[in-house]
């Protein structure tokens, strides 16, 4: 290798370093870009319709408003909590389509669902349906949970203590209630025979 190479060689090696921080500044803004749009992919795919994305959480008088006001898109998947009314669910039998209305304390929306419906699903009782409204404004659910009535709620308690007898008797506070009847006695010894 001569001089005049050595020299050509130097001078190629100091150009690349001179160009290395604009090169590294370029790859971190590149990076930076693409972590950027993978996080708004994500976030878009989560929050747009669809079965992968998330869905709106509305009970039925905000639903209505927002169709009147023409705030949910067609195809948006939406989640309406109600109470299904009382003499609107249809079906016939051996089919798996289900209509009924779900009403809110001032409007109602007709919901079409067609799959196995729950077991604790009935008229005058609580439901979510998830889906995304048609043309006519029904949502046609892709599914539907029903609350399960809890035997922890004040209609369950009042029969069982209807049953127990114990509705005829005013609940006492504990500081009130005698204990001296439920102590154990003190016994005597047994001798071994």
């Amino acid at each position: 290798m001569t001089i005049q190479n050595q020299e050509n060689d130097f001078n190629d090696a100091q150009q690349d370093q001179g160009s290395s921080p604009k090169k590294a500044s370029m790859k971190l803004v590149i990076t930076l870009g693409l972590i950027v749009g993978a996080f708004y992919l994500l976030v878009n795919s989560m929050m747009a319709g669809g079965d992968a994305g998330g869905a709106y959480f509305m009970e039925v008088d905000e639903v209505y408003e927002a169709q009147q006001k023409s705030k949910i898109s067609p195809h948006r998947k939406v989640r309406v909590k109600g109470i299904v009314k009382i003499g609107t669910y249809e079906n016939q039998p051996g089919s798996s389509e289900h209509r009924f209305m779900v009403q809110g304390e001032q409007h109602e929306i007709p919901i079409y669902f067609k799959g196995a419906i729950p077991d604790v699903f009935k008229e005058g009782g609580e439901v979510v349906a998830t889906g995304t409204f048609d043309a006519n404004q029904v949502l046609t659910a892709t599914e539907v949970t029903a609350k399960c009535p809890s035997k922890y709620e004040q209609n369950g308690t009042s029969e069982s203590r209807k049953r127990l007898g114990l509705d005829e008797q005013p609940l006492k506070h504990p500081e009130d209630i005698d204990i001296s009847k439920y102590k154990s006695q003190p016994t005597q010894p047994t001798q071994p025979q």
